[in-house]
């Protein structure tokens, strides 16, 4: 396993250039996210991270980006000249489950990366259902996409997706191996 994969736990707007950072995604008016609310710290850290949720909006006009405050600290068009990339990737780790006994599970969680002339911004979502609708509005406004795992192409059913599937999707690539739980840098 490779260790973990630092991530914004706070701060989100002042790391996520140079760090990803979990966002919920809300796209169509629908909100993509795993973040619980009211979690007590000590839960979070065990399942879920400890990391702050921020949130990025898409509206036909333009994706605003905010931290985990909920403060806009970036807006961007969605136009080919404002977002010169849009990467995908997808990652696993394991995170342990409630339940008597140590019970393990693998969480997928999916990488986005929106490149602009001036920064990367990059996000992480556990919610795989956003794969469809966030693919589907990058075709819709051409934005260049850069899509290593074919996940544009793939007809798996990404609620449901199994270890073998992942493998077989990510065999070969940086993407294949265990990651720890993601989110343990402070």
């Amino acid at each position: 396993m490779q260790k973990p994969m630092p991530v914004a736990v706070t701060n989100i707007a002042g790391n996520i250039t140079h760090q990803p950072a979990y966002m919920t995604i809300v796209l169509n008016d629908h909100k993509y996210s795993t973040a619980r609310k009211k979690t007590p710290f000590i839960l979070k850290a065990l399942n879920e991270g400890a990391a702050a949720h921020g949130r990025l909006t898409i509206t036909p006009s333009r994706l605003s980006l905010a931290d985990e405050r909920g403060q806009v600290f970036q807006t961007l068009a969605p136009t080919s000249a404002a977002i010169t990339d849009v990467q995908l990737g997808l990652y696993r780790s394991i995170v342990r489950q409630l339940g008597n006994g140590v019970r393990m599970k693998a969480r997928y969680t999916l990488a986005v990366t929106l490149m602009t002339p001036s920064a990367s911004y990059q996000l992480l979502n556990t919610d795989l259902a956003v794969i469809e609708p966030l693919i589907a509005w990058i075709k819709d406004y051409q934005l260049h996409l850069t899509d290593s795992l074919q996940l544009a192409t793939s007809d798996l059913d990404w609620l449901n997706l199994t270890t073998a599937q992942f493998e077989a999707l990510t065999k070969g690539t940086k993407y294949f191996t265990w990651q720890q739980t993601i989110g343990a840098h402070w």
